[in-house]
């Protein structure tokens, strides 16, 4: 066995360096999200869907006043109408999910009709709009890119690695839970400080 190595040293480390490679990356890329707290209050967020049967009869539109999470409503009417639905989502850090905060839209519409008022919904939540949450991670958008020259030879091509909190060296991507819904329209609310 020696002697083998001796005679071929160049091929030996030619194909030990690639997974000695391989296994710094992936170790590069799990110690820190093992090693760090997973984020500790849920993020609130609303994406649009695009209502493929039937237009929402309301378009909705959420903003925070006082920690409260406001919702206003405003009838569609055919010719403004693009079939986009907003809705309202949350993404818990600690199992790594998003879900979707159901609404009753024409409850909404009606309650909304003369201006704004407090989601019943989440009337029991206190919302921070700060851009940083209390433990430290902020919402980074999509990093867009291409491989280049030589990525685009070898197959490296066009990546997107979507949203995702992050804080230093430890990031969480937000998972798109639901293959209907359109993430690349995410619009940030808030952090959940009080549920």
């Amino acid at each position: 066995m020696k002697n083998f190595i001796k005679e071929n040293l160049v091929l030996v480390i030619g194909l030990t360096l690639p997974i000695l490679l391989i296994v710094l990356f992936f170790v590069a890329s799990v110690i820190p999200k093992s090693m760090g707290t997973p984020p500790q209050y849920e993020m609130l967020f609303t994406i649009n869907k695009y209502e493929y049967q039937k237009s929402p009869d309301y378009v909705i539109d959420f903003k925070v006043k006082d920690k409260k999470l406001m919702v206003s409503a405003k009838k569609t009417d055919e010719k403004n109408n693009s079939g986009n639905s907003t809705k309202l989502m949350a993404y818990d850090g600690k199992s790594e999910t998003v879900r979707e905060i159901a609404l009753d839209v024409a409850k909404i519409g009606a309650a909304a009709s003369n201006g704004e008022v407090i989601l019943e919904e989440t009337k029991d939540l206190t919302i921070d709009t700060s851009a940083t949450a209390p433990d430290g991670y902020v919402l980074e958008a999509p990093n867009y890119g291409s491989g280049g020259l030589l990525g685009g030879l070898f197959g490296g091509g066009y990546r997107n690695n979507g949203y995702r909190l992050k804080k230093g060296a430890v990031g969480y991507k937000i998972p798109n839970a639901q293959a209907d819904y359109y993430y690349g329209q995410l619009q940030f609310i808030g952090w959940v400080v009080k549920p």
